[in-house]
């Protein structure tokens, strides 16, 4: 994936926008999301005192379900169980806890490093059905490391916060004091922006 196409930091301070934007920036890189972020402006004002943090999320990432990291068969005409033979070891620890949780425990087993066997005598629908099973959710994870972001790119003692979140947006405001209302709608209309920016005004600080 792609960079940030659109990266703003603005502020009246002029110093501290290049300052926040580097540690955004640095924050940004240490939780791998500079490809997951598309658009991104801040705002950030210490006198009022507000910041304001909008951004777009990409979109079209899938959760990765049992088929995607592992080849499954029915063993031998005779045998008993269903065979995964793990393509992608990643997600190892999740497809267990997920396989123990769905089948329960007495039921899974692992006879080699890349190969987990179910025991059920319905092995074929099972087999199906196993398929299917998601054992990570990276969108889920992305809200995660957003959250985590904005934890340490929020101006300490900024613990007053408005907060909208969905699937490709993200819109914050924090503030020492009770949000005030323009400030939500300056984000609003920051996030209206951030929407309707040509993909030429990229870097813009």
């Amino acid at each position: 994936m792609k960079p940030l196409e659109i990266f703003r930091v603005e502020s009246p301070d002029n110093i501290g926008a290049k300052s926040y934007e580097l540690v955004t920036r640095d924050v940004l890189a240490d939780l791998e999301l500079t490809t997951v972020l598309g658009r991104l402006w801040e705002y950030i004002d210490p006198v009022e005192p507000v910041f304001i943090f909008c951004a777009l999320i990409r979109t079209g990432i899938p959760p990765i379900r049992i088929k995607d990291m592992a080849d499954i068969t029915t063993g031998t005409a005779s045998a008993e169980g269903v065979l995964i033979e793990i393509t992608n070891e990643g997600y190892v620890v999740s497809l267990l806890k997920t396989l123990v949780a769905e089948y329960g425990r007495d039921n899974i087993s692992q006879p080699d490093k890349k190969t987990v066997a179910i025991a059920t005598e319905d092995k074929n629908e099972v087999a199906k059905s196993v398929a299917e099973v998601v054992v990570a959710d990276p969108r889920r994870e992305v809200d995660t490391r957003l959250a985590d972001a904005l934890l340490r790119i929020t101006p300490e003692g900024f613990r007053v916060r408005h907060h909208v979140s969905t699937e490709s947006e993200m819109l914050f405001v924090a503030s020492e004091d009770a949000i005030k209302p323009e400030w939500i709608d300056r984000a609003n209309d920051m996030m209206n922006q951030l929407k309707d920016m040509s993909d030429e005004v990229i870097n813009h600080a």
